[in-house]
């Protein structure tokens, strides 16, 4: 099985590294799982998990396809240098390929990796008209 998921061999450079994204800490595997699997999210909401960033990098709130992201070094407050090593899709995956694929990446294992800069935010510092909490509202 690829890491990317089922027919993908190659990690797809991500489509929204320009988005100030927030995340969320998430202590265990089962509740990234729960997370990305159970709710729905804003396009710029993500979870850090094990030294990697769950980016939300889809187009829409009902498809979420997230760009796994190995942060390397950081810049400023809230930049980030990393790779993209993976992508998660809920939608089109069962929950025992994303855990095998979030065990993969824990481990080191990527299938491929693509260099990425973006910002990312802790969500108690975050706000943009993606996920309605503009500070100009």
């Amino acid at each position: 099985m690829a890491l990317n998921g089922p027919g993908r061999d190659k990690v797809i450079k991500m489509m929204h590294s320009e988005r100030a994204f927030s995340f969320k800490r998430v202590e265990n595997e089962e509740e990234l799982i729960a997370a990305m699997f159970n709710y729905k999210w804003p396009l710029c909401y993500s979870f850090y998990y094990k030294n990697q960033l769950y980016l939300n990098d889809s187009d829409s709130e009902d498809s979420p396809e997230y760009a796994v992201v190995t942060i390397d070094k950081t810049e400023g407050r809230f930049g980030i240098h990393g790779r993209e090593v993976g992508r998660l899709n809920p939608s089109v995956m069962p929950t025992s390929d994303a855990k095998k694929i979030i065990q993969n990446i824990s481990a080191g294992n990527f299938a491929d990796e693509s260099p990425v800069q973006l910002t990312a935010e802790p969500k108690w510092h975050h706000c943009c008209a993606l996920c309605g909490l503009n500070e100009g509202q």
